[in-house]
């Protein structure tokens, strides 16, 4: 029988064609800011079973590759491509029986899309030509056993929000500065894992009255209702808005109508 290497040499896959797709794209940065400083929850699983058709790309290493010539041509420490395929030889139910002990560990941003990052990228490329031949073979795609999963979950709305209210403040000389920090809570421990919770504070500086600043610390609903505001308004104040700013002499405290 043929090994799983000479599968691949033989036989490209569809599949096998599409290009291993980088972990750091996943957090975009703009104006400051990566999307990674408004991650507010991370689930944290081990022996988790993973269908590895949902595993679609890694962090460095191969990415950049497609998933044959990561296997056939690695980029990236070939002697330790070759040695995992020669494991799977010997020891091929390596991948389905628990012995893999979390050696591959997959990050999502979304729970479906996962990103080896952190340990295995090599056993993740095995893994998926390995499953795709018992597959064809049997008529049944096996789950890998074994694998250790991180779903980061971020706080989207507010940094849609931190996005657009950064840019309008570019096109406004820049009278709205915003900083975003992430204050950590306890760690909750769950069955199998632990989740890890953040708060998201933001420090916000407001020059929009006559060059006046106006700064508070405020929290994400906070900022997402002044956010909101501000930009249903172009950045510029409303009259309640002065009206309120003429009012309210703390200058450690924002203006605006849907906060009073």
């Amino acid at each position: 029988m043929n090994t799983l290497f000479d599968d691949i040499l033989t036989t490209a896959q569809p599949w096998s064609q599409q290009v291993i797709a980088e972990w750091r794209d996943m957090f975009p940065s703009q104006h400051g800011a990566s999307l990674e400083a408004f991650v507010v929850r991370e689930y944290r699983r081990r022996d988790a079973r993973i269908d590895m058709r949902t595993v679609v790309g890694q962090s460095e290493h191969y990415a950049g590759q497609s998933w044959r010539e990561a296997a056939l041509a690695p980029q990236y420490r070939q002697d330790k491509m070759r040695g995992v395929f020669e494991l799977y030889e010997s020891h091929p139910d390596y991948y389905f029986n628990g012995d893999l002990d979390n050696g591959i560990m997959l990050s999502s941003i979304d729970g479906t899309h996962w990103f080896t990052d952190g340990g295995g990228s090599h056993r993740t490329v095995l893994a998926r030509f390995a499953c795709d031949r018992i597959a064809r073979q049997t008529g049944r795609y096996p789950l890998v056993r074994g694998v250790s999963t991180c779903h980061y979950q971020a706080d989207m709305q507010a940094w849609g929000l931190f996005c657009q209210l950064s840019q309008l403040s570019e096109r406004h000389a820049e009278v709205i500065f915003i900083r975003v920090a992430r204050e950590e809570l306890p760690p909750r421990l769950v069955p199998g894992g632990t989740d890890i919770t953040w708060r998201l504070r933001f420090f916000v500086v407001d020059r929009r009255f006559g060059g006046v600043p106006r700064a508070e610390h405020i929290d994400a609903a906070r900022f997402c209702a002044y956010a909101r505001h501000v930009l249903a308004h172009d950045g510029k104040p409303s009259w309640r808005d002065r009206v309120l700013h003429w009012r309210i002499g703390d200058r450690d405290r924002l203006v605006f109508q849907s906060g009073v």
